[in-house]
């Protein structure tokens, strides 16, 4: 028994770290206003998001080997780069911003409680090293920590970015409002699917340029 028990366990741990997520956002913002759609799938990854200069673009990730090939659409070009150096390069872009990721407070209850699509919520404030924010947790969302599991794992292998699923908060965060300079950005979820990934997702398509990734500012 205690044998079968181990193999039951072995099969769904399994199952859960290979499991296939797409998570469809909401995005709004001074910058950025559209859908965007992650996809994950054991070491890879796809999010496809509007671009705020204008058409939509496509980012490829191998989590495993570091990779990461941004495809810009209504351009055919496609600008690769590695997950690591672009991580040190946006974490030196926070810094010259003022903003310290690795500074982040508890979030706290505000006692709340709103309906964020069809999800009951209750309303949490948070500080991220030098900017607040807001996030909207449905505490019964199914199969919440398994999802988070996913994301956190594509967050921490992408470079820069905000991840709520990273808060320690009882549940899902389906909302999130956050302060910048440019005016408020809010992330509301759309809808969620552990359905099977095709592995062509996360192959680049043929006929694209390859152009040189850009230094981002404040990095050496």
């Amino acid at each position: 028994m205690k044998t079968l028990l181990c193999i039951t366990s072995l099969f769904v741990t399994a199952a859960f770290v290979r499991a296939d997520v797409t998570i469809e956002q909401k995005m709004e913002s001074a910058m950025m206003n559209g859908n965007m759609t992650m996809k994950i799938k054991g070491d890879n990854a796809r999010m496809d998001m509007p671009s705020p200069v204008g058409g939509n673009v496509t980012v490829i990730m191998n989590m495993k080997s570091g990779d990461m090939t941004t495809l810009m659409h209504a351009q055919k070009m496609a600008m690769k780069m590695n997950m690591n150096d672009a991580k040190k390069q946006a974490e030196a872009a926070q810094k010259a911003a003022g903003i310290d990721p690795s500074k982040i407070e508890k979030p706290k209850a505000t006692g709340t409680k709103e309906k964020v699509g069809a999800w009951d919520t209750e309303v949490y404030e948070f500080n991220l090293g030098g900017t607040s924010g807001k996030l909207w947790v449905a505490k019964d969302f199914p199969d919440a920590q398994i999802i988070k599991d996913q994301m956190n794992k594509m967050s921490n292998a992408a470079p820069g970015g905000f991840d709520p699923s990273k808060m320690d908060v009882p549940g899902m965060t389906v909302k999130t409002e956050i302060k910048t300079p440019v005016g408020n950005m809010t992330t509301t979820l759309v809808k969620v699917s552990q359905d099977p990934v095709a592995d062509s997702e996360f192959v680049a398509p043929q006929g694209y340029n390859e152009m040189k990734m850009p230094t981002l500012p404040g990095a050496k």
